[in-house]
C-alpha cells in the first residue's frame, strides 16, 4: 500500500499548499535571519545529532552509520545532481522495479535533484508512483516563479516557494514517519547541502530527522539541497536550542559534488571496512556527451559553462569511486543519460514538462530493456 494515499486531493498547477507545521526549527527562504550565526560563535554543531560536514573522519561517521549496517556488505544507491534531468533517474528507478531486479537499498544518498528522489527510492518500490508524478506532471510553474525585473539585485531569479508547497504535499508526516521506520531498523538515508556562509558540505542524516519529527527541517534540507545557484534562493534554515536562536543558509549540495557514494576520508584505503556490498551510482546526466554547437549568447554560453563543470565533477567521482571499489571489492555500477538519446536540452525553457517526461521515458525504458548499469 503507497504511503500517500492516492485519495487525497491532488495538488494542481499554480496551487499553493498551507505553510509547514510549526516547530522548533523552521525552513524559509530569502527571509532575513538572527543576529546568531553558527559560524560566528566557538560552540559544537548545535545540530550534530542530525548532521556532519563531508571532511569527517570515521568516528563522526560513525555515530551516524551504525557499523552493524557497514559489516552486513549494504546496497547503496547514490543519485547525483542534475535539475530536470532528475526525471532520468526517476524513470530508471521505476522502470527498475517493472524488472522485479531493483534490491531493496540500505542506504540512499541525494544530492541537489537527488535529493527529491531520495526518499522515495529509500522507502522502497511502492513509492514509485510518486517518482512519476513529480518528474512528469509538474513543471516550471509548480516549482519557481519569477520574480520582478530588478532581481538582478537579489539573490536569485526565481522564489521557490511552488517547490516547498510541492515538497511538502509529496512528503507528509507519514512518509516521513516511514522514513523514521527504516532509520531504526538500521537504514540510513542521507542528503548534501552547500553551507553558503562557511562555504561547507554539509550530509545530513535525514532519517534522525525523521526519527525526532523535525518535519520541517526533512522539507527544508530536500529543498536546500536542489536550490540551484543563482537560479534558486539559498533556502535559510533557523533553529533554536538551548534559548540561542540560529541561523544558516544552505543551497545546492551539488557545489561540491554530483554524488555521495563513499565517505571522503574512506576513498584513498585499501581494504576499508566500507568495502562491503554494493554500489549503484545513478548519475543525472551524461558522462560523455554529444558533440553540440553552443549559440553565442550569455545564457547559452554559461549555461554550456556550467554543465560542463558539473560534468566534469561527477567524471573525477566516477573514477575515485571505482579506484576505491577495485580496491576493496566493492561491486560498483553506473548509470548516466546516454549522449545519442536525442533528447535536446533548451536552457530558455528550465523545467519543461515535455523535457522531463522524455528524460522521465529514457531512464524507463533503458531500465526495462536491460540497459541501464554499466558494471565498474
Amino acid at each position: 500500500m503507497n504511503i500517500l494515499n492516492e485519495a487525497a486531493p491532488v495538488l494542481g498547477r499554480r496551487r499553493f499548499l498551507a505553510g509547514l507545521a510549526a516547530t522548533g526549527l523552521t525552513a524559509c527562504a530569502g527571509t532575513n535571519g538572527p543576529t546568531v550565526s553558527t559560524q560566528s560563535i566557538d560552540v559544537p554543531d548545535p545540530l550534530a545529532a542530525f548532521r556532519l560536514l563531508a571532511s569527517a573522519g570515521p568516528d563522526i561517521w560513525a555515530q551516524h552509520l551504525p557499523t552493524a549496517t557497514v559489516a552486513d556488505a549494504p546496497c547503496t544507491l547514490a543519485v547525483s545532481g542534475g535539475g530536470e534531468d532528475g526525471a532520468f533517474g526517476a524513470g530508471a528507478l521505476v522502470g527498475w522495479s517493472q524488472t522485479g531486479t531493483r534490491p531493496k537499498f540500505d542506504i540512499v544518498t541525494g544530492v541537489s535533484t537527488g535529493a527529491l528522489i531520495a526518499p522515495f527510492a529509500f522507502l522502497g518500490t511502492e513509492q514509485d508512483d510518486m517518482l512519476r508524478r513529480i518528474f512528469t506532471e509538474y513543471g516550471a510553474n509548480d516549482i519557481m516563479k519569477m520574480r520582478p525585473l530588478n532581481a538582478v539585485f537579489s539573490d536569485a531569479l526565481y522564489d521557490t516557494a511552488p517547490l516547498a508547497d510541492l515538497i511538502a504535499h509529496f512528503t507528509p508526516p507519514e512518509v516521513i514517519d516511514a522514513v523514521a521506520v527504516r532509520h531504526a531498523a538500521g537504514a540510513r538515508m542521507f542528503v548534501v547541502t552547500s553551507e553558503l556562509d562557511s562555504a561547507r558540505a554539509h550530509i545530513w542524516n535525514m532519517g534522525a530527522i525523521a526519527q525526532a519529527g523535525r518535519y520541517d527541517l526533512f522539507r527544508g534540507v530536500m529543498r536546500a539541497s536542489s536550490a540551484l545557484p543563482g537560479l534558486f534562493s539559498p533556502v535559510d534554515l533557523q533553529f533554536e536550542v538551548g534559548g540561542v536562536r540560529y541561523a544558516e543558509s544552505h543551497m545546492d549540495g551539488g557545489i561540491h559534488m554530483q554524488f555521495l557514494a563513499i565517505p571522503e576520508f574512506a576513498l584513498t584505503q585499501v581494504h576499508s571496512k566500507l568495502g562491503r556490498g554494493s554500489v549503484y551510482v545513478l548519475i543525472n546526466n551524461t558522462l560523455d556527451p554529444a558533440p553540440n554547437i553552443v549559440s553565442r549568447s550569455a545564457l547559452a554560453i554559461s549555461q554550456a559553462a556550467l554543465t560542463t563543470n558539473t560534468r566534469a565533477i561527477a567524471d573525477a567521482a566516477v573514477d575515485a569511486t571505482t579506484l576505491f571499489a577495485h580496491a576493496n571489492g566493492l561491486s560498483l555500477s553506473v548509470a548516466a543519460v546516454r549522449p545519442d538519446s536525442g533528447i535536446v536540452f533548451d536552457p530558455s525553457d528550465r523545467f519543461s514538462t515535455a523535457y522531463m517526461n522524455a528524460m522521465y521515458r529514457h531512464g524507463y525504458d533503458r531500465a526495462i530493456d536491460g540497459a541501464l548499469w554499466h558494471v565498474m
